[in-house]
């Protein structure tokens, strides 16, 4: 039994501000064209580290798993499940480079419109 003295009497800004780190959002628009939300929410988040790399990169990026997990909450079996998924629509290219190799990413921004535009049309028919 918890005894009133155990708990808080209120919750403060600086317990909350512990708590709560910062959201991990996601573009719902990709959830019916990556076959769900953990899919979705990984290409999200490969679509904005697209975006803020630098452009001499050509698109591609590191990321660990560890770092894939920090990011988004996903597990391990989460990122690999949604890494095949992405693969196999064509959203997403990998590459292992280096010694120890390292799993570098691309988006192919390419594929992921025509998959918006073609669900788009098959929503209006």
């Amino acid at each position: 039994m918890i005894t009133r003295a155990a708990v808080p009497s209120a919750i403060t800004a600086e317990l909350l501000l512990e708590l709560f780190d910062l959201p991990v959002s996601f573009h719902r628009c990709l959830v019916p064209i990556t076959g769900g939300v953990t899919s979705a929410l990984m290409l999200s988040q490969v679509i904005w580290t697209s975006q803020v790399i630098d452009s001499t990169a050509n698109g591609w990026f590191s990321k660990s798993q560890e770092q894939w997990r920090d990011e988004t909450g996903l597990s391990r079996w989460e990122q690999e499940t949604a890494r095949r998924a992405l693969r196999s629509a064509g959203f997403l290219e990998e590459r292992r480079v280096g010694m120890p190799a390292k799993l570098w990413f691309r988006v192919r921004p390419d594929a992921v419109w025509r998959a918006l535009q073609a669900h788009a049309a098959a929503v209006r028919r």
